[in-house]
């Protein structure tokens, strides 16, 4: 026996080999409850009616009609009426249910079955039987999460461990998804998952998996649930960016949020109000001697978006207090030609340190670390680096060009397609007043992707940049960093759906 069925049979040990009462009274009386039946047809002028969840054949009192809903007079279930003679070619009533218990050989862990079930009425309606497929198996016990999924290939079923744990809802393809909840409770009690917080997190997951296989890793959830930090956990279940800025492994409050307990006292006051970026900020400004509140930092990061890219860059040379002090210095400028986000800034700013890098300009410097016009400086800078620009950088462009292609996309009026050579990018610069120009080396690596939109009218006149990473637009540039009209907006929308759309499917590994 391989190495991997010896790993199967290990984990099928938690599992009941049959399907039982508990199950299948649940899929009766909750799942598939609508899927009740009674069949009439005539005899000799006398209606008679056959119910499909009792096998009762039984004399109609009164005439019953097609479609009508009625009380079964043997069993007293609500069934719709449908006639005998009528057409049956789609009549199959589906499911897709989760259900959990507790492990046969661990008193600590927890199991889940998911199944597709049915009740086929296209034949002989008096012979219909629930059916259930397993489709996928789930073991949770502290420390350890899997998944096995079950996959049919000709005459032979055989069961594939997922490189994760993962919903099936999706995949499932039915309208009618059902986890039952009061299962989960039976199975917990008594288990490490009794006070885990599960039935606090249910939104946008319906079937828990996630959420048990998290916990099961990290156990910190139902500290940071009780306390109020149920953000961070969504974020981290469902594979939002968290940044590092909670220690997942932790074993008390002050280890898990990295803070005095002073900190965190602060932290609490603000609640849902905090966001992962900027608890980070204020983590990463513990031993600053000009240390801004928390609530400086929740002003200045608020509605900024993901900055921490640019942010991680930025302190490379000073400090999350003196970042704040200077972005309001900017945002206050007097000048027309400045930029009106804290994000634009920040990304600006970025952008100007590395070109100043490129330009081997003393970073330890200030003055020029801190250009009192940060607008008018980045304008300098861009026009130096474009003079460094070289032949192997616009090599690399060129050679991405086929790669790359799979994001050309055009409508009636716009089109968007890769930038084509380093010229090409320090013209779109120039002539929109931003700082695509400085991007040649990274889009030439295949760190990121820079992105043309054009007029078809005018094909070789910029007219919007777009900067995409990890299949992501991180920013959309027009004249003078002006943000796009409704038109180009509406046209990326299509574009982001029709190219950047990822698929969740998980990868599966033989068993």
């Amino acid at each position: 026996m391989s190495q991997k069925d010896k790993a199967f049979h290990r984990f099928y040990k938690h599992f009941p080999k049959v399907i039982g009462n508990n199950i299948r009274d649940y899929v009766t009386n909750h799942v598939l409850k609508g899927s009740r039946y009674i069949f009439i047809r005539r005899v000799k002028g006398i209606q008679f009616g056959y119910c499909t969840h009792c096998n009762e054949r039984f004399m109609t009192s009164s005439p019953l009609k097609h479609n009508e809903m009625t009380d079964c007079p043997k069993c007293g279930s609500r069934c719709e009426v449908k006639n005998h003679g009528t057409s049956r070619k789609y009549m199959v009533d589906n499911a897709f249910v989760v259900y959990y218990e507790k492990s046969r050989v661990n008193p600590d862990a927890i199991i889940a079955r998911a199944f597709r079930v049915f009740r086929d009425y296209r034949g002989d309606y008096t012979r219909v039987e629930t059916e259930y497929n397993t489709t996928a198996l789930y073991l949770f016990e502290p420390g350890n999460a899997e998944m096995y999924e079950h996959y049919w290939w000709h005459k032979e079923d055989r069961y594939v461990k997922c490189a994760s744990v993962h919903s099936l809802e999706l995949k499932s393809q039915y309208a009618n998804n059902q986890c039952s909840e009061e299962s989960i409770k039976k199975a917990i009690e008594g288990t490490p998952y009794q006070y885990s917080t599960w039935d606090q997190h249910d939104q946008p997951q319906w079937d828990y998996v996630k959420f048990f296989a998290l916990y099961s890793k990290y156990p910190t959830v139902e500290y940071l649930t009780k306390l109020g930090f149920k953000y961070f956990v969504g974020a981290k279940l469902f594979d939002h960016k968290t940044f590092n800025c909670i220690n997942w492994t932790g074993k008390n409050i002050n280890s898990i949020l990295r803070l005095n307990k002073s900190e965190i006292k602060e932290v609490l006051q603000y609640g849902t109000q905090v966001n992962p970026i900027q608890l980070r900020l204020y983590q990463l400004s513990r031993k600053d001697s000009n240390r801004p509140s928390l609530a400086q930092i929740i002003e200045a990061f608020k509605g900024t978006g993901d900055v921490m890219s640019e942010m991680k860059y930025i302190m490379k040379y000073t400090n999350v207090g003196k970042v704040i002090n200077y972005m309001k210095k900017q945002i206050n400028r007097p000048e027309k030609r400045k930029y009106r986000t804290y994000k634009d800034i920040l990304t600006a700013w970025r952008d100007y340190l590395i070109e100043c890098n490129t330009l081997e300009f003393d970073l330890f410097n200030e003055r020029i670390i801190f250009p009192s016009n940060l607008f008018a400086s980045h304008q300098k800078t861009m026009k130096m680096v474009t003079h460094k620009q070289n032949e192997e950088t616009d090599r690399k462009i060129k050679n991405r060009q086929k790669q790359l292609s799979r994001y050309v996309f055009e409508d009636a009026d716009l089109i968007i397609r890769p930038a084509r050579s380093t010229f090409e990018l320090i013209n779109e610069g120039k002539e929109l007043s931003i700082c695509v120009g400085t991007y040649a080396d990274r889009y030439a690596k295949g760190d990121t992707i820079i992105l043309l939109v054009r007029k078809k009218q005018e094909p070789d006149k910029p007219f919007y940049t777009i900067e995409v990473r990890n299949d992501e637009i991180r920013q959309v540039q027009g004249l003078k960093h002006c943000s796009p009209t409704s038109e180009v907006r509406e046209f990326i929308e299509k574009f982001k759906k029709t190219k950047l759309a990822k698929s969740n499917e998980k990868v599966g590994i033989a068993v």
